[in-house]
Parts: structure tokens; C-alpha cells; sequence
């Protein structure tokens, strides 16, 4: 082998070498929701695969307990922790239970940030969502808008535990103090079970024959296609106001038997996140300790017009900024 040849060895191994040592240097983030069994977090994972498209070195790794269980998500995330994954981002099952294992990743030198549901007072550096409280004030005052300042309601929820549905209720019962003529005839938590939160809204028209209302928190029992819970109930006979705005429950607004969605960002939520733990990796940026994401207000006047967003699927907010 002459020395031409020789080099031309080496210098084609050198490349092989780089090719591979980039394809090694790829981020892996773990994103782990509550559930599987939620179509809100479908839309975060599409957020977190197109940030991961943009960036080019970021593989998405997304896992979740089959059901809402704070133990099984705790169990996921020392899994990780063990893998050795670049980041988490996590939409947390209750703040307690995972508090301790969200420090031990940040110990051990996994940054996590949290979206739609938070730990605060963990080592998470940043969550990106709604504020839950201001939301829960947000539906009691579009309730009263359209059902008036005095009537019997039904207040619906996921898990119990959960920050960000607590303290949406919290929210919600914190506004509805002005009007003591608004009283909560029942709380009802369905666990995250979409077919326990449409039996759940039927029980309660059976018991509660008089009832005005619904706060629900979550969309659960409007996830089906319509009527769904509310095929005993005349359209506009009881008002509604469901949290979400996924293509399924636009048609209960269509329709008349939902009035108002307040919907999350969540597409943001996979999107900002991964973009988020990218600029801590790769560029040390810091970001603020919560980040609002805000909400939309769908109604029938704008249905529409957020319909055309699910068809383009164009979610996109302006960048989150960091500090």
C-alpha cells in the first residue's frame, strides 16, 4: 500500500468516525404526560416532535403511565434517571409524590421542566402552561355571563392531587363566592376516564334534575362525539363550560350544548419544552420559574376560525423568552 493509499484509509476512517460520533451526540428528552390515554397530550407530542425536527440533534422519547398514577410516574422517571436521558419535561400527577424524584433527575444533572400540571416547589426549572387559578376565575365568570348570577352547578375533574386541576376548582370557587346564589351541588372526579367522566355527567342530570350548569375543568366527558353525556338535555338548557378545544369538542359548541372552551396551548406545551431543555443544554440559558401560557376562548362566534387551526395544524406562539 502506497502512502497515497494510506492516507486516503485514514482519512475515509477519520470520516466514519465523525459520522458516527455525530450521530451518537443526538439529545435524547424524555416527555412524559400524565397518561397515555388523553388526546391533549397527542397534541403536545406533535409540539415536541416538530421542535425536535427544527433542532436536528433532539430524539423524543415519550412514555407515561397507562393511567393517571403518581407512583407509576415516579417509577418512569427514576427509569429515566437510570438511562440517563439529556431531559425530562413532565406534566406531573401531584406535586408531592413526584417531588422527590423530579430532585433526584436535577441532581444527578438532568435538567426538567414541567408543563401543563407543575411541582413548584421541586428543583424543576421552569414550567410552560396555564395559569390553573386565573383559569378556574376565567370559566366561573363566563358561567355567570350566560347562566346569570344565581342557579345550581356541577363541577367536574380528573384526578385528585393534581395541581393544575385544583387549583382551577379553587379558582372557580374562589370567583363564585360573590354570588351566593350560585351554590355547587356536586364535585365529581373522574380520573382522567373518559368514559367515567360521560357516565359521571349522566348520573348527575339523573340526580340533579334542576341543575343550571357545568365547570369542567378538564374535557374529558366531551372528547366523544355529541351528544355524548348530554343526550338527555336540551342544547342550551344547561350551560357548559369545558375546558380544551380539540377537534372532537368543537362540534359540543357547534351544537349548542357546550357554550364556552377555554382552550390550553397544547401544542406549546411539547414545543416550548423541548425548545426550553435545547437552550439549557446547548446554550446554558435560564428561563423565568413559570411562564403563562395563556388560554383561547372558543365560542360559537370563533369555532370556526380555531377549526381552521386543527386543519393546518399551526399552533405556533412566539418563542418563550428567556431571562
Amino acid at each position: 500500500m502506497n502512502i497515497f493509499t494510506r492516507v486516503g484509509c485514514i482519512a475515509i476512517i477519520a470520516l466514519l468516525n465523525l459520522s458516527c460520533s455525530n450521530q451518537q451526540k443526538k439529545l435524547v428528552f424524555a416527555v412524559v404526560p400524565k397518561l397515555l390515554d388523553n388526546p391533549v397530550f397527542n397534541v403536545a407530542k406533535a409540539g415536541a416532535e416538530d421542535a425536535a425536527k427544527e433542532f436536528g440533534d433532539v430524539e423524543i422519547y415519550w412514555t407515561a403511565p397507562v393511567t393517571s398514577d403518581a407512583a407509576q410516574q415516579a417509577s418512569i422517571i427514576e427509569s429515566l434517571i437510570e438511562r440517563k436521558v439529556d431531559g425530562i419535561a413532565l406534566s406531573v400527577n401531584d406535586p408531592d409524590a413526584l417531588k422527590s424524584v423530579i430532585d433526584k433527575a436535577v441532581d444527578a444533572g438532568i435538567p426538567v421542566v414541567t408543563f401543563d400540571s407543575d411541582a413548584p416547589h421541586s428543583k424543576r426549572l421552569s414550567f410552560y402552561g396555564t395559569n390553573s387559578f386565573e383559569a378556574g376565575m376565567t370559566m366561573a365568570d363566563l358561567l355567570i355571563e350566560r347562566m346569570g348570577k344565581k342557579g345550581k352547578i356541577a363541577i367536574q375533574t380528573g384526578t385528585p392531587g393534581a395541581l393544575n386541576l385544583e387549583e382551577r376548582i379553587q379558582g372557580v370557587k374562589e370567583h363564585l363566592k360573590a354570588f351566593p346564589e350560585i351554590s355547587v351541588a356536586t364535585t365529581q372526579a373522574c380520573y382522567d376516564d373518559i368514559n367515567k367522566a360521560v357516565s359521571q355527567v349522566e348520573a348527575v342530570h339523573q340526580a340533579h334534575r334542576d341543575l343550571n350548569g357545568w365547570v369542567m375543568v378538564g374535557g374529558w366527558a366531551t372528547f366523544t362525539p355529541p351528544p355524548g353525556p348530554f343526550a338527555d338535555v336540551k342544547p342550551g338548557s344547561v350551560t357548559v363550560i369545558a375546558f380544551d378545544a380539540l377537534q372532537e369538542q368543537l362540534d359540543y359548541v357547534r351544537q349548542g350544548y357546550v357554550q364556552v372552551l377555554v382552550a390550553q396551548k397544547l401544542w406549546g406545551w411539547g414545543y416550548h419544552s423541548v425548545s426550553m431543555l435545547h437552550g439549557i443544554i446547548k446554550e446554558k440559558k435560564k428561563y423565568p420559574d413559570i411562564i403563562d401560557s395563556g388560554v383561547d376562548i372558543v365560542t360559537k362566534d370563533n369555532v370556526e376560525e380555531y377549526a381552521a387551526k386543527w386543519k393546518t395544524m399551526n399552533f405556533r406562539e412566539p418563542a418563550v423568552a428567556q431571562q
